[in-house]
């Protein structure tokens, strides 16, 4: 401990408060980094990815913008923050270490798309940037290790889990894509001629007789995955 000019004690290499310049009327929150970070994932889930800027940050915060950057020094670490904030949701919990591993992988692939789902503004910035803080790495180490304990070798196991994180974002972002009303499908389907299209005809009528389209595909690509560990014993 240390005692400054005017005798007051302050603790060896402590950061100095902030000085928050507040806007009339606005809380008296203490201006916390969670805060900063909670505050502009709820602005991109509610306005969009273009909503958020360090200014409307500041409005919706209630202060001087410049007081954010005393935080998060530039609108890139605030985005690293926004993919921390998204990967650390991640349920950890819906792993069982007990079942098989592929009841475990797709298990970890419903939990990610549950957050991608809740937060499908934010989809365009964990495009653009990978995780990498630990909080948003335990999702991807738990995936890798599933795919370890399955028996791929660490580079095959950690290329599998980019594979199925991959297949994850690509089905929440099609979902962001007005589906077809049934009506609209069946209209496609019958300008399309019978004689010339058998097959997509055929999987027109049989669609959804085996069940959810996700787990479906997950499901395949496990069984592929896995099928390269099992293949080399």
């Amino acid at each position: 401990m240390a005692k400054s000019g005017n005798g007051t004690v302050k603790s060896r290499g402590s950061a100095p408060r902030v000085k928050v310049h507040r806007r009339r009327g606005a809380s008296a929150v203490p201006l916390e980094r969670e805060l900063i970070v909670t505050t502009a994932l709820r602005l991109v889930d509610c306005e969009g990815l273009k909503a958020l800027s360090m200014r409307r940050l500041g409005v919706e915060l209630g202060v001087d913008p410049m007081a954010v950057y005393y935080h998060l020094p530039n609108k890139q670490a605030l985005l690293d923050a926004i993919v921390e904030a998204v990967m650390g949701s991640i349920d950890l919990s819906a792993d069982d270490p007990a079942k098989p591993a592929a009841e475990r992988i797709l298990a970890a692939a419903r939990a990610y798309r549950d957050v991608l789902l809740a937060h499908s503004n934010a989809l365009p910035i964990l495009l653009a940037q990978p995780p990498a803080t630990p909080a948003a790495m335990r999702p991807v180490e738990l995936l890798t290790g599933i795919l370890r304990d399955a028996g791929l070798p660490p580079g095959e196991a950690l290329a599998a889990m980019n594979v199925i994180a991959a297949a994850v974002r690509g089905a929440v972002g099609m979902g962001q894509v007005r589906e077809p009303t049934q009506q609209e499908l069946e209209a496609m389907w019958r300008a399309l001629p019978p004689a010339e299209f058998p097959h997509l005809h055929a999987s027109m009528m049989a669609a959804g007789s085996f069940g959810d389209f996700f787990d479906f595909g997950i499901r395949a690509l496990t069984r592929g995955l896995l099928g390269e560990a099992a293949g080399r014993t």
